[in-house]
């Protein structure tokens, strides 16, 4: 047990040391930064689909049925956001060979790694089943027990998505490897797991939206519902039948304790298989071609960046999202109609496009983590014969060049499907490359502060390095600001007045920014 708790221990500040901003004292709480935002997120939404459900759900008689939908939630949000976090901490990490080669048994090393996996998802599922908890004795009364009962419910609740993550990054880690160097289907692999994991989701929303809307017999539909079998477990243990808890508990850590048991009786076996596969390189005699500084390090970029499944799909989501927002705009045009008029007559569709925009361009943190992934090979780019400047300007281009094409798509479609006029279209388009360009700024500023170039895999750089997470949430929390601006200035400047005054500011931004980069940040890249 010393062993298994001094291992774990390693593992929890090893995960809240890759988003710290420096090594002293002071600077330590900074790891707990990303976990606090997502705990306020997690809050955030989960309050708000907590009371109104419980309020439609207390008038048809099934109360209880929130605590299963936002367990449910709270689950597959977790699994979201540690699936793809699983294959660098278990499967890439560069401590492995050390740590299988001291007295330990491999099931405490591989237990030990998983703590780090579970204390995410437990931040995931308690911050999700709190607001769930607190509107259940809003509207249906409880006690101590029911309190005490939800706690230890949640304690093994975020076991689940700690299994389903783990079994997902071997399976990631062990088709990859065997598939040596075709990173295309790779990449199809980490696409083919992100399409379920959004079908997942979409049931679970589904469902979410045939409850508001009242639907009858719910009980028994999600009774015979597979996907909720353990929930219903979850849920009727917590509500008092401390049997189904009891079963609950047992096969939540039950299912864990085999997943582990069976990958450590050969898992040193499968670190060095997979060590092995990806080692493999096919060398092919062709006809080198000559380009320019400047293509050549967009090339660059762009070798890595779709080389990089946790890179491409950590950061690629907002352009994804742009893209089936343009289209779906135009496909479910009624719906969307239909949505806007529950609203209200007056509701302003250009401020909520601009939103929509705004948090789909926050999310596509690029250069955030570009110099960080540089790595140990930072010193073949520095003796380039490129300058600093130039190598600044193609990290920071091509997050552009990802950008623009995807959020003409996403404005062409939002002009046809919400019938906005073209001015108020050129508008969004000028808002969104203008917040475009101050975030693929941002995110090289920020990776220069505080650049992660010894990290043991890429999905420390990508997920939980400082850099990462601050250019990420801060551009969230910039949109976010500019929104509530361009909020209050609508009712002296008018809407379109209001978003130009929004991109005028982020171009200043940008413009202070660059001449920062080819400047100091240019001097810093060459001292890093």
């Amino acid at each position: 047990m010393k062993k298994f708790l001094a291992l774990s221990r390693v593992q929890l500040r090893a995960a809240l040391t890759g988003v710290r901003v420096g090594g002293s004292r002071k600077r330590a709480a900074s790891g707990w930064i990303p976990l606090v935002f997502v705990a306020g997120m997690c809050l955030y939404v989960s309050g708000i689909y907590s009371f109104v459900l419980a309020r439609q759900l207390a008038q048809a008689g099934a109360l209880d049925l929130v605590l299963l939908l936002m367990s449910g939630v709270g689950a597959v949000v977790g699994m979201m956001f540690t699936a793809f976090a699983t294959q660098g901490m278990l499967f890439s990490g560069r401590d492995a060979d050390l740590l299988l080669s001291m007295p330990v048994p491999a099931m405490t090393v591989l237990l030990a790694k998983l703590t780090a996996l579970y204390g995410e998802n437990l931040v995931f599922c308690t911050f999700f089943m709190l607001p769930a908890g607190i509107a259940r004795l809003w509207y249906g009364g409880g006690g101590v027990l029911f309190v005490l009962r939800l706690a230890v419910g949640i304690v093994f609740l975020a076991l689940l998505p700690t299994v389903l993550a783990l079994l997902v990054g071997f399976l990631l880690s062990w088709l990859g490897s065997r598939l040596g160097n075709r990173k295309s289907v790779s990449l199809f692999l980490y696409g083919l797991m992100f399409v379920g994991i959004f079908v997942l989701a979409l049931r679970v929303n589904q469902a979410i939206s045939a409850l508001s809307a009242g639907t009858m017999g719910i009980q028994g539909n999600f009774g015979a519902a597979g996907w909720a079998f353990p929930f219903r477990l979850f849920q009727e243990g917590v509500c008092g039948n401390f049997r189904e808890l009891g079963i609950f508990c047992l096969l939540a850590l039950l299912s864990l304790l085999v997943a582990a048991g069976i990958l450590s009786r050969s898992y040193q076996r499968v670190l060095t298989g997979i060590g092995t596969h990806r080692k493999q390189s096919v060398y092919r005699l062709t006809r080198l071609s000559r380009a320019s500084g400047s293509r050549a390090l967009l090339k660059k970029e762009a070798a890595r960046y779709f080389g990089t499944p946790i890179y491409l799909f950590n950061t690629g989501i907002g352009l994804i999202g742009l893209v089936v927002m343009g289209i779906g705009a135009v496909v479910m045009r009624s719906k969307v109609e239909a949505y806007l008029s529950q609203l209200g007559p007056n509701v302003p569709r250009i401020l909520l496009a601009a939103a929509a925009i705004g948090l789909f361009i926050s999310t596509v943190a690029i250069t955030g983590s570009s110099i960080s992934l540089e790595g140990k090979n930072l010193w073949i780019l520095k003796e380039a014969p490129v300058s600093p400047k130039a190598i600044l300007r193609a990290k920071a281009g091509f997050q552009l060049l990802l950008i623009g094409p995807c959020l003409l798509v996403g404005v062409a479609g939002l002009i046809l499907g919400l019938e906005i006029s073209w001015l108020e279209g050129l508008t969004l388009l000028f808002v969104g490359a203008a917040f475009g360009c101050f975030t693929a700024f941002l995110g090289l500023a920020v990776n220069l502060q505080y650049p992660k170039l010894d990290a043991v895999n890429d999905t420390v750089v990508v997920k939980q390095s400082a850099a990462s997470t601050i250019s990420t949430f801060g551009s969230m929390g910039i949109a976010a600001l500019c929104g509530f601006l361009v909020w209050k200035l609508t009712e002296w400047t008018g809407e379109l007045a209001a978003l130009i005054l929004c991109a005028g500011l982020f171009l200043i931004g940008s413009l202070l920014l660059y001449g920062w980069l080819r400047t100091k940040g240019a001097q810093k890249f060459l001292e890093l």
